[in-house]
């Protein structure tokens, strides 16, 4: 299973084709099939995929993911939480239903360099049904590179099953694994939200609309500080584990060195590069608001030429 890209991170899954395709594949007249694998080329992130997926080692039949899943929220959270089990199976139907065909890159204008392209985001209509499915979801696949925000489910259903996990924290503040699934869900939510939010600024700007233009985008770094406040909130998401967790495997300087490199390069650029900054949250906020600046200049300057222009017709005229 080839599950994650570049270690790009969103919470995204086909747990019924996890549950069925290596029995599929076994039972297959010309199998040559002799175990099952993961190859992800990023770690520690979308739990639940990862968990049905070793269980496949061990399983002679398809898994009913449906009657997994109440399991497996028991076994990560340590107690029974009914509105738990009532948001997983919201997410089993959404954000883990992957079925439009394409492979997941995280690409939200969030994490991505601003563009004022507008078709460079996907907008799923909220009319989608239940399930989240979308009859031409896959004629909406421009390239097969996929490299633009990524949505295969109606958003309203997900902040639904983040209302139900919300419900559940009386009863599972100490978890640590709700507490991270939680911040994970949240986080999601709001990314997507920011592609909303960044297509409205971008159609303010074709407007010429200054002032709709500025309080959209006051909206979206407000946006962007919040999420970086919320994934301080567990260690999971924090850069100083995820660092110190690759320099404590080196066995000299000169590894330590190495390790962390590779472990910073992997959460931002992966390639090499000999300028000495970090693709921090933060630090996209300052470079998106020196973006807002330019985009209200030329906004400012376009309005003052079509004036002049203006003027010069009448002139012309008279």
């Amino acid at each position: 299973m080839l599950h994650n890209f570049a270690g790009n991170v969103e919470m995204y899954g086909i747990l019924d084709s996890i549950a069925s395709g290596p029995i599929e594949a076994r039972s297959s007249p010309y199998s040559t099939m002799v175990g099952v694998g993961m190859s992800m080329e990023g770690i520690e992130q979308n739990p639940v995929v990862y968990d049905l997926m070793s269980e496949m080692a061990f399983q002679h039949n398809k898994v009913d993911v449906k009657k997994w899943l109440p399991q497996y929220s028991v076994r990560r959270y340590g107690h029974l939480v009914p509105s738990i089990q009532d948001a997983w199976d919201v997410l089993y139907h959404t954000v883990y239903n992957c079925t439009d065909g394409a492979n997941d890159k995280n690409r939200d204008v969030i994490v991505a360099f601003p563009d004022v392209d507008p078709s460079a985001i996907l907008v799923l209509p909220e009319g989608s049904n239940r399930h989240g499915n979308l009859d031409s979801s896959v004629d909406r696949l421009q390239d097969a590179t996929f490299d633009r925000p990524h949505l295969w489910y109606p958003t309203s259903e997900v902040i639904s099953a983040l209302k139900l996990f919300i419900a559940g924290g009386d009863q599972l503040s100490s978890s640590n694994t709700y507490r991270y699934d939680l911040v994970d869900l949240t986080r999601q939510a709001l990314a997507k939200y920011s592609n909303e939010l960044f297509f409205r600024i971008v159609k303010a700007y074709q407007l010429h609309d200054v002032q709709t233009m500025a309080s959209l985008s006051q909206e979206f770094l407000e946006l962007v500080n919040d999420i970086d406040t919320l994934l301080a909130c567990h260690e999971g998401f924090l850069l100083g584990p995820w660092l110190q967790s690759a320099k404590q495997l080196a066995r000299s300087e000169e590894e330590e060195k190495q390790y962390e490199w590779n472990a910073r390069t992997q959460i931002t650029m992966w390639f090499d590069n000999t300028e000495e900054e970090a693709s921090l949250l933060r630090d996209y906020v300052l470079e998106w608001t020196l973006g807002r600046l330019l985009l209200s200049s030329s906004c400012n300057i376009l309005e003052v030429l079509e004036r002049k222009f203006g003027e010069w017709i009448q002139i012309s005229i008279e």
